[in-house]
């Protein structure tokens, strides 16, 4: 990912290739006076996140009255979406697309939102004359029950296209060595993505999010990480493992851009 700046704002981005021509979006961070949320729920300060909304919106182009916001229960729904559902979430929580942790669109300029503080935001495209946005909320449950496995083929379904031709981006989100888990967790995640470090297990979770993408059909090299950890990155980001259940939530929101205007013929 790279750095955007807007009015001493650090917005982060996608490299992958089909990304910049066909897709509109930002990764939110943390503002340096511990302001950026955009979550509003959970009793956070509301007009302070409609307005990092608006920022954020204004960035790519967008209307932040059109975002699509899916529930986010840590789980594997995922929904297509279009014009119908242009608003859900976007003003008000109770609004949200119920038991929804991934979103597929193929309308231009419909903006989709992902809320994390820790789990991954996770962006996958099928490009092409009709290109397809999938986004996702990956968290170890969602990743346990199959959310980018479901969004990958919901993406490519929609397109007519195979998964080797997507490309796929992975947010910042907590890194190996702070993802010290319990049981339940270590159970869960793959054997590959586990590891002890002294007296306690860890799980690699953007790790676990390559494997499941690589099993949908997507092809490594097609694959972006931001290498950030959110609990490390205090200065960019939130964490919820470091900052309690009061902390903020940064977002990844992503449109299709507009398709590009014909060319006028020569004149005569």
């Amino acid at each position: 990912m790279y750095e955007v700046r807007e009015k001493e704002r650090i917005g982060l981005a996608f490299e992958q290739a089909g990304f910049d021509a066909q897709v509109r979006h930002v990764f939110s961070t943390r503002a340096r006076d511990g302001g950026g949320n955009l979550s509003l729920s959970g009793g956070r300060d509301r007009a302070a996140a409609l307005a990092e909304r608006h920022f954020w919106s204004e960035r790519i182009g967008a209307d932040p009255a059109d975002w699509v916001v899916g529930s986010q229960v840590h789980r594997a729904g995922v929904r297509v979406v279009g014009d119908a559902e242009r608003g859900r979430g976007a003003l008000d929580p109770a609004t949200t697309l119920p038991e929804t942790d991934g979103l597929v669109t193929s309308v231009r300029g419909l903006p989709l939102y992902v809320a994390v503080a820790d789990c991954a935001a996770v962006m996958v495209l099928a490009p092409g004359d009709r290109p397809v946005l999938g986004v996702a909320h990956a968290g170890w449950r969602g990743l346990q029950a199959g959310v980018l496995a479901r969004v990958v083929a919901e993406t490519c379904a929609l397109a007519g296209a195979a998964p080797g031709g997507c490309v796929a981006g992975v947010s910042p989100c907590i890194g190996l060595a702070h993802f010290e888990v319990g049981e339940e967790v270590l159970a869960a995640a793959p054997e590959r993505r586990r590891v002890r470090l002294g007296a306690r297990w860890h799980v690699d979770l953007a790790g676990w999010a390559n494997d499941q993408l690589l099993g949908a059909g997507l092809v490594q090299g097609r694959v972006e990480f931001s290498g950030l950890d959110t609990f490390e990155r205090a200065d960019l980001c939130f964490s919820h493992r470091r900052d309690g259940a009061s902390a903020g939530r940064m977002g990844l929101i992503a449109m299709l851009a507009p398709a590009p205007e014909a060319a006028s013929p020569p004149r005569a």
